[in-house]
């Protein structure tokens, strides 16, 4: 497997991080799409399991991978606390919270 593959998947985590961080949806969504194609090219071919040398990056990479999820988990929590203080100051209002930016 080509270490390529890694550090491409690792970029593309790193991209997504970063657009999480920055609370940017266009970004979040390019970098999504990014970091799945990324993750399929990896998942693809497998063999990194037997190279010592892909084995540790993959390592550190589940490493960053963890502390994005962590941080996706942070951001989805204070979204809904949003929400529902939202929702608990106008109950009978509208709340179009899941409609595009125009």
């Amino acid at each position: 497997m080509s270490l390529a593959l890694i550090d491409a998947f690792a970029d593309a985590a790193t991209g997504l991080r970063r657009a999480m961080q920055a609370a940017d949806l266009a970004e979040i969504e390019t970098a999504t799409t990014q970091f799945q194609a990324a993750l399929a090219a990896v998942q693809g071919v497998g063999a990194w399991r037997s190279d010592p040398e892909a084995k540790a990056r993959v390592k550190a990479l589940i490493e960053e991978l963890d502390a994005s999820r962590t941080l996706a988990c942070l951001l989805g929590d204070l979204a809904g606390q949003k929400h529902m203080a939202l929702a608990k100051a106008n109950p009978d209002a509208p709340q179009p919270l899941y409609g595009r930016p125009r």
